[in-house]
């Protein structure tokens, strides 16, 4: 009995130690942490994690731009905006994380000294399989589909991806700051718009729709193919990169220089980058590791996955999402907003 109730004590004061830690607060896009790694973590650290989730990078940028001091200790964020935070002084200085050694150095200097890199991948197009036995190749058969695709088209409602299809199939880079080719483009962009049945990025359409076959192709990000096929619980979607230049997006980690727990929070970032947790991660997630270290250990069906992996030569002279110019995001976001309005009318 004695042994029973210090059994008990043990067991009531142990519970009440990781009752009060302070949980640490994940901000990041949903279905992008292995339920394996969050176990693991869960088994041997006594924080608990307390997730958060975003649809778009513009979504999350708003909410930091109208207050910096979130309530999260941990941001999952693109580049771009993982560099211009990081200077402010809106993120911990994250260049000497022990693991950070582990990524490929590309991929260390695109979320610089303030963010860690995440994971990386291609933007391109995801499609039922069983519904479009042609998918389009290039971004031109993209944005000026078959009529039988009309109206069953996803896109995203961001301030360069939204632009992406379109002005790669006109020849013009994602992130110009000509203000002519943008205006330009904006009667080409309305008429396919006409096209699109939502601008909600397609995992949040398939959450919130009942109707699954309405949408039969999207733009969507590498991995994405995953999350749509674990949602349908079938190998429905596939992915493709049209032809031409690649444009890579970079996800990064970082800290808020305003977290009340930093020291867990590094902790989990660099737990994150030991190469058996990111191998664990990346293939549950399916998605591109910029960890070196744990690539070696990958199994070859997930090296050799080429929606993941193009070809390296593609990588090399593909485009890095980079900044924009402040006008430049007020015309894109003017522009943007008024499509996507005209768009609600309709829909």
């Amino acid at each position: 009995m004695r042994v029973f109730t210090s059994f008990v004590i043990i067991l009531t004061l142990s519970f009440s130690t990781v009752a009060k830690e302070t949980p640490l607060n994940v901000y990041l896009w949903e279905d992008t942490l292995s339920p394996r790694v969050v176990d693991l973590w869960q088994d041997t650290h006594s924080t608990p994690l307390q997730r958060s989730h975003f649809d778009n990078d513009d979504e999350r940028s708003l909410l930091m731009m109208k207050n910096i001091q979130l309530p999260f200790d941990i941001v999952v964020l693109d580049n771009v905006s993982a560099n211009i935070y990081g200077k402010l002084g809106g993120f911990e200085n994250l260049s000497k994380l022990p693991n950070r050694k582990h990524n490929a150095s590309m991929w260390n200097q695109a979320c610089g000294d303030y963010a860690v890199p995440y994971f990386w991948g291609t933007v391109g197009i995801t499609y039922r399989k069983d519904l479009v036995s042609t998918p389009p190749n290039t971004w031109h058969d993209f944005v000026n589909p078959p009529q039988a695709q009309w109206g069953k088209i996803g896109m995203i409602n961001d301030t360069v991806e939204s632009f992406l299809p379109l002005f790669y199939s006109l020849g013009v880079s994602p992130t110009t700051e000509s203000r002519e080719e943008i205006q330009q483009a904006y009667p080409a962009l309305q008429e396919f718009s006409q096209r699109v049945l939502s601008f909600e990025y397609i995992l949040s359409y398939f959450r919130s729709q009942s109707n699954a076959d309405e949408m039969q192709l999207a733009l969507a990000y590498s991995g994405d193919q995953y999350s749509l096929n674990r949602l349908f619980g079938r190998d429905a979607w596939g992915f493709i990169v049209p032809e031409g230049q690649l444009y890579l997006w970079v996800d990064c980690l970082a800290i808020s220089s305003h977290s009340k727990n930093k020291r867990a929070a590094k902790a989990f970032l660099n737990f994150l980058s030991d190469p058996k947790v990111a191998a664990i991660n990346a293939m549950d997630i399916k998605a591109a590791t910029p960890n070196l270290s744990a690539l070696k250990q990958m199994p070859d069906w997930y090296r050799n996955d080429a929606s993941l992996f193009p070809e390296a030569e593609r990588v090399e002279s593909g485009q890095i999402d980079g900044e924009l110019s402040a006008k430049n995001i007020s015309l894109r976001t003017k522009i943007l907003n008024r499509i996507v309005k005209n768009h609600e009318t309709q829909y």
